[in-house]
């Protein structure tokens, strides 16, 4: 696999994901969770507080660096 077919399928696998979130967004029987739920349960857990930072770490590096 080259690394432009590994990242047209890394967006088409992102694509997929949030369609199926709208999907499931539209019916009353699964709400997905809000961001803030998402972040308060990560950070409840050592492990999740870990991944939180590093996260941000690579966010903070490869968006507000340059």
């Amino acid at each position: 696999m080259t690394a432009s077919a590994g990242s047209y399928a890394t967006w088409a696998v992102l694509l997929a994901a949030a369609l199926l979130l709208w999907s499931l967004s539209l019916s009353n029987a699964h709400r997905p969770a809000r961001p803030s739920e998402v972040v308060g349960r990560l950070a409840t857990h050592p492990i999740g507080r870990v991944g939180l930072v590093m996260a941000w770490m690579f966010l903070g590096w490869h968006l507000f660096a340059r």
